[in-house]
């Protein structure tokens, strides 16, 4: 099956006296707000949650619930930015801002060209830290992980990503394939340049795998090696 293909013809379809990205962030919204409400048992996420699904009939929201399913799938297929590609073949883009996301491919060499002194970075702590100051949907995030798994290391208990983006849509289209990826991080939706930001979120790999203790505790040795 062409889960990708599958994916954009049952979104186009789902709701058509709405438009279509109103649709796919509804989606993104939906889809990360079921995963993060175990993990933060909030009463917010939960109304947030409610607001949204109750402006479909029952028939759509179990439409919405095929589209989180074919998007698993798509995922474990193979390494992809999925909803990336989704964004880009639904003209989604804001052209005006320059907004483009790059090819996985190309996001694929260039992880491979940044993959240098690991096992170093690795003698200094048991992870590998990566920043993506303008994340897009993660396909950059995405395609390191693949790397370090072609080389023989496990991306969801040695490496911790902190992702930020200015714009909500891709805020939400990283956290929810970081978060289906097993990719332990931090999403951050705001401004990396005045570094301000309006929302933050764990992926669910982050608290599994004990990052918040994990991080305090090399925080606390590059204190002391500093002294």
């Amino acid at each position: 099956m062409d889960y990708l293909k599958e994916f954009i013809s049952k979104l186009q379809n789902l709701d058509h006296s709405k438009r279509v990205d109103n649709v796919f962030q509804d989606f993104l919204k939906l889809s990360a707000y079921a995963i993060a409400q175990p993990f933060y048992r909030s009463p917010e996420i939960e109304q947030n949650y409610l607001d949204i699904i109750n402006r479909y009939t029952k028939e759509q929201a179990e439409k919405f619930s095929k589209l989180l399913a074919l998007l698993v799938m798509g995922l474990e297929e193979k390494h992809q930015d999925f909803l990336g590609c989704v964004y880009m073949k639904l003209n989604l883009g804001n052209i005006a801002t320059g907004q483009f996301f790059t090819p996985y491919h190309v996001s694929k060499m260039m992880a491979e060209i940044c993959f240098v002194d690991i096992e170093k970075q690795l003698e200094e702590k048991d992870f590998i830290t990566l920043s993506e100051p303008c994340c897009g949907s993660g396909a950059m995030i995405i395609a390191y992980a693949q790397t370090l798994k072609e080389q023989g290391y496990n991306y969801q208990n040695q490496l911790f990503v902190e992702a930020i983006d200015i714009d909500e849509l891709c805020f939400l289209m990283t956290y929810l394939q970081l978060s289906l990826y097993g990719i332990p991080a931090r999403v951050m939706l705001g401004d990396t340049l005045a570094w301000k930001f309006s929302q933050m979120i764990y992926t669910p790999m982050y608290f599994l795998n004990g990052f918040s203790w994990r991080l305090k505790e090399f925080k606390k040795t590059e204190t002391k090696s500093e002294q």
